[in-house]
This record gives structure tokens, sequence and C-alpha cells, in this order.
């Protein structure tokens, strides 16, 4: 029971799966909320016909990819600062007399 504990922190933590084997058969313990994914998205795709299939897919990848591209921007954030303030630093202007207001 203690190893099995140990196998829920870890499955909990990663978001991985655990497969094991008893004599005869085979377990797979993934989190409640994963299971119920798999459920309710089984249970939509059964009544689905091939094109309404592959109108869900062709939106499945083009929301991924959206959410692709966002992450793909989030990360530049912090170098589109370091590029803000190199520019900032480069565009100061230091006013000084000249000899004609002396």
């Amino acid at each position: 029971m203690k190893n099995f504990k140990k196998i829920l922190e870890l499955i909990s933590k990663t978001g991985d799966r655990f497969i094991f084997e008893d004599e005869d058969r085979a377990f797979v313990v993934i989190s409640a909320q994963e299971y119920e994914n798999l459920v309710i998205k089984n249970s939509e795709i059964k009544d689905l016909s091939e094109q309404e299939l592959l109108n869900k897919i062709n939106k499945d990848i083009a929301v991924w990819r959206d959410l692709q591209k966002m992450q793909e921007a989030e990360d530049n954030l912090p170098n589109l600062a370091e590029d803000k303030e190199k520019i900032e630093e480069e565009d100061q202007y230091y006013f000084e007399p000249s000899d004609d207001e002396e």
C-alpha cells in the first residue's frame, strides 16, 4: 500500500499514467479527471458522422495551433521587454548648454 501511495503521488505530480499487471489482467491508473474526459470524448465521438468527425478534428487542430502560437508569443514577451529597455536606453537624449547660452 505504501508503494501504491507513492505511485499515486507521482501520477498527480506528473500527469502520467501507470500500468501494472496482475496474473492475467493489466490495469491503468489515471486521474479521475482524465478518465472522465476520455469517457465523455468517446461518447461524443460515437454519434458523429464522418464529416462531423473530420470537422471536429480540424477544429481541435486549429485550437491547438492557436494555443501553440499564444504560448510562443508568451515565451517571447520577456525578450520584447528587454528589447524595449535597450531601445529606450539608446534613445535617451542629454541636453548640454551651448556656448551661446552662457
